[in-house]
């Protein structure tokens, strides 16, 4: 096919779409909202990704263990979920089903004493590097 074909073929399809926009009311609005960004069947994706946490369990590890866990008792187990997936706490994707909240919680604490322990045999009393 010519350049020539395919360009009046598109016109008589551009005609036939703009006829049918003015007398069509329906399908001008079709048209209207799919060219402002409207269109209805582009929906967004629903995010499997969980909101960010509340806060970050090794800063209130640092004010003590106690501050942390009297802080994880004010939360959901939703958002102590979202702790527990922000921070890789799940590595094994078994955590993430659980429901008690004491079993969560007490998780949260140990993975975060965990982390913050990672790295301390590398530095030695006086708190040189090796």
């Amino acid at each position: 096919m010519t350049n020539k074909a395919i360009l009046s073929k598109w016109k008589k399809i551009s005609n036939c779409i703009a006829a049918e926009i003015s007398t069509n009311e329906a399908f001008a609005q079709r048209i209207s909202a799919i060219i402002n960004g409207e269109d209805s069947e582009s929906k967004p994706k629903k995010s499997n990704r969980r909101p960010p946490p509340k806060f970050d369990p090794l800063v209130l590890l640092e004010q003590g263990v106690e501050k942390l866990a009297e802080t994880l008792k004010t939360l959901d187990i939703e958002e102590l979920k979202d702790i527990i997936a922000a921070n890789s706490m799940d590595t094994a994707k078994r955590v993430m089903k659980w429901k008690d909240r004491d079993r969560l919680e007490k998780h949260v604490i140990e993975e975060t004493q965990r982390q913050a322990a990672h790295g301390k045999a590398f530095w030695n009393a006086s708190g040189e590097q090796r």
